[in-house]
């Protein structure tokens, strides 16, 4: 089973929850069975089934990206076409499979994070190591595969193995010492905080401020 994502729209607090389903075979361990999505609507305190077809396969950490109105993963399905991103619109609850790059074809290694860039998505592909590059594609056009295009490469840097967010003109990344740090688009220099934590454990969300509230639980009706 999945994670669990919550989900609001207009007002309505949702929960998907999706789960793999196996049966058991003693010769080969277990086989894949079918995959299974439903939706817990807290208006309703009940769990609903929904028909959708997705890949059996998800990659973590990298996921929990709310962009256009969706969540988005890495997916993996062999039997069609390999890795992909999988999207699931929060309004029409429905899936999408979004093609990667041919580049994603041969990943030699590389690893893959996906960002918002300049109200896009940005897929950045890189190589951990002692002299990091990240090379930034971009979809130019939301959900068409053909609009992938690469911007250009941050690095190598030094020590730097994993982006975290893009923010104005700047990439927070995170070194190897769980150093943050963040490298200017334009000078390509890189700026040090005095801000540590353990191993891939720093999120980043961006947001625009509101001067509309948010209900605490007693007030929603």
């Amino acid at each position: 089973m999945l994670p669990v994502k919550s989900l609001l729209r207009c007002n309505e607090y949702k929960v998907i929850r999706i789960a793999e389903l196996h049966e058991d075979d003693e010769s080969r361990g277990y086989s894949f069975h079918s995959v299974k999505v439903e939706i817990h609507d807290l208006s309703t305190d009940s769990w609903r089934e929904i028909d959708a077809v997705v890949p059996y396969v998800w990659y973590f950490p990298c996921s929990e990206l709310l962009f256009n109105g969706a969540f988005h993963w890495w997916a993996d399905d062999e039997d069609h076409g390999g890795e992909s991103m999988l999207s699931f619109h929060i309004n029409t609850e429905v899936f999408q499979q979004i093609q990667l790059p041919d580049v994603c074809a041969f990943p030699d290694g590389n690893e893959r994070a996906f960002l918002v860039l300049n109200e896009s998505i940005a897929l950045i592909l890189f190589d951990a190591s002692e002299q990091t590059s990240f090379d930034i594609w971009l979809m130019t056009e939301y959900g068409v595969a053909e609009s992938w295009a690469k911007l250009f490469t941050i690095g190598p840097l030094v020590q730097v193995e994993r982006p975290i967010l893009f923010w104005k003109h700047e990439l927070l990344l995170e070194k190897a010492n769980g150093q943050l740090v963040s490298c200017d688009l334009k000078s390509r220099r890189l700026k040090e905080f005095q801000v540590y934590g353990a191993q891939e454990s720093f999120r980043a969300v961006a947001y625009s401020e509101s001067l509309v509230s948010i209900n605490r639980g007693s007030d929603i009706d």
